[in-house]
């Protein structure tokens, strides 16, 4: 009997905490959850430029189509400015959404232009003034030596056609 309560009192606390989940600040301050799939989005730091704060924010699907690839400009008072998407994240359907979400892994600014890379490795110029993306540079190509082990990867099997 002892255990069941137990086993209830745990399941009401996480009950609230996902309740609480859904009603945070929309910033990536207040990032996607980590799931058993996916691990937490980089930790990106905003960049400052000319008192506007440059930030990665979580993106809705309802407002901007996607989660990952969102920046967002805030003002002193900490009034959204604007948002813009900075690359596409389209999500396959059927498959689990986290993992398909791509993040910023890192952003600075040369000047008024803010360098941001994604968590694939494409580096995107973004022109705060204009408020769009002037340069896209993809990612390198993969190493054919796996950075873990430092053998050579397994190359692909062969199609038996």
């Amino acid at each position: 009997m002892i255990r069941r309560a137990a086993i209830t009192a745990a399941l009401f606390a996480f009950a609230a905490t996902c309740r609480g989940v859904g009603h945070q600040e929309n910033t990536m301050s207040s990032k996607p959850e980590p799931t058993v799939s996916r691990a937490p989005p980089p930790a990106v730091p905003p960049v400052v430029i000319d008192g506007v704060r440059y930030a990665q924010v979580a993106g809705e699907i309802d407002r901007d189509g996607q989660i990952g690839g969102i920046l967002a400009a805030y003002d002193a008072s900490n009034r959204e400015l604007w948002r813009l998407r900075v690359y596409e994240n389209v999500r396959v359907p059927g498959l689990e959404g986290d993992v398909q979400d791509t993040f910023f892994r890192s952003m600075r600014a040369q000047g008024h232009t803010l360098v941001i890379e994604n968590e694939v490795g494409e580096s995107f110029d973004v022109d705060t003034v204009a408020r769009r993306v002037v340069n896209r540079r993809p990612a390198p190509p993969r190493s054919a030596i796996d950075p873990i082990s430092g053998r050579p990867r397994m190359p692909p099997p062969a199609d038996d056609d």
